[in-house]
């Protein structure tokens, strides 16, 4: 009998150990990872051609420097967003995720004097090529960019 209360705090200890198992942690969702963040071109490319990374000093369309989408907290299935064009325009709508999170749309989109990008009615589509994380995530223009030469767009985009 003695020797079972010895034991007994290793049993303690022992149950214990394996009580305190791995905890389970849930990854952001691409949602989270996108919103409340401004997001800029590290590589932009037209039809598959690279024209622009940030830093470099022989980049074609030197433009994507002032490209800067800022994306608000998401509720209710959408947020605000902050469209800063590559000819420094800047367009306020909102921004929701579809497609399994695969396609991000940006709607509602005007200057201050309700004017919609050129070439739009307001609303820009972008499917997402990559994993969104919480500091890059690449977009490619569904539609056809008339500001860049009637061309696919696909940006990388990076916070900070």
């Amino acid at each position: 009998m003695r020797k079972i209360f010895l034991y007994l705090p290793i049993l303690f200890a022992f149950i214990l150990v394996l009580s305190c198992g791995k905890t389970s942690t849930t990854e952001p969702t691409a949602a989270e990872n996108l919103a409340n963040k401004t997001w800029t071109v590290s590589i932009a490319k037209q039809n598959g051609t690279q024209v622009y990374q940030k830093g470099g000093t022989s980049n074609i369309e030197g433009g994507y420097s002032n490209y800067k989408l800022t994306l608000g907290t998401i509720a209710n299935g959408s947020g605000t967003a902050s469209l800063t064009a590559r000819d420094g325009s800047t367009f306020s709508g909102t921004w929701a995720l579809s497609g399994s999170d695969k396609v991000l749309t940006l709607s509602g989109l005007k200057n201050t004097a309700g004017a919609p990008p050129t070439g739009t009615s307001g609303t820009i589509v972008y499917n997402i090529t990559s994993t969104v994380t919480a500091t890059a995530v690449t977009l490619e223009s569904a539609q056809p960019d008339l500001k860049a030469g009637n061309t696919t767009v696909n940006l990388q985009l990076v916070n900070p």
